[in-house]
């Protein structure tokens, strides 16, 4: 047979910890909508993560390129794919002017 512990009496008279003024000035202190402060947000220039698909002879022939440089003056793959998406950028930026 299994025994149990015996259940724990709550106190149905107890208070509250807080009182009714202060749940009503949280109340109609209010507040500002979460979709109003991501709109904040997107103004600025931050980062945002994407999924990029390259050939895998492409990898092949960045990691050759990285090889051949010297370790100090290496950049990370990502370094240097970010690096490339900032020249062709560049680069088109003065086609269309």
């Amino acid at each position: 047979m299994a025994i149990a512990r015996k259940s724990k009496k709550i106190a149905k008279d107890a208070e509250p910890s807080v009182d009714e003024k202060t749940i009503d000035a949280l109340i109609s202190k209010g507040g500002s909508s979460t979709k109003a402060q991501k709109l904040e947000q997107s103004d600025d220039d931050s980062l945002k993560g994407i999924l990029v698909r390259l050939y895998q002879s492409h990898i092949r022939d960045i990691a050759g390129i990285l090889e051949n440089l010297p370790k100090r003056q290496r950049p990370s793959r990502h370094a240097y794919i970010v690096q490339a998406i900032e020249e062709k950028i560049q680069r088109d930026k003065g086609k269309q002017k």
